[in-house]
């Protein structure tokens, strides 16, 4: 999947989360290495950015977060459902320890 065809699928998603009703947000569409690094050494990622390249790095990997009244909340229909459209799109399947994580 290249970049345009991701960003033209992952709109497509949010799009239809936004009709039914879900409150998304993006976040961390495109790291540098080093972000990746500091990530990495946080504790927070499995990809290091030099010798594991995450699909951040490369444009194609976003986390989607919900919002309802200012707080992050669940998704109303679930990240199963929403990972199992995203698949039907073409996308990555769920990593279960980084579920608003949505890569292709």
């Amino acid at each position: 999947m290249t970049r345009v065809e991701f960003t033209r699928r992952i709109n497509n998603l949010i799009a239809a989360m936004i009709l039914e009703g879900e409150h998304p947000v993006i976040d961390y569409v495109k790291r540098s290495p080093e972000e990746q690094k500091r990530l990495f050494d946080a504790g927070l990622s499995k990809c290091d950015g030099v010798k594991v390249i995450s699909k951040h790095q490369i444009g194609r990997a976003v986390d989607i977060y919900f919002i309802e009244n200012d707080q992050i909340v669940e998704p109303r229909k679930g990240f199963e459902f929403w990972h199992m459209d995203w698949q039907n799109r073409g996308g990555a399947p769920i990593i279960e320890w980084d579920k608003g994580h949505f890569e292709g």
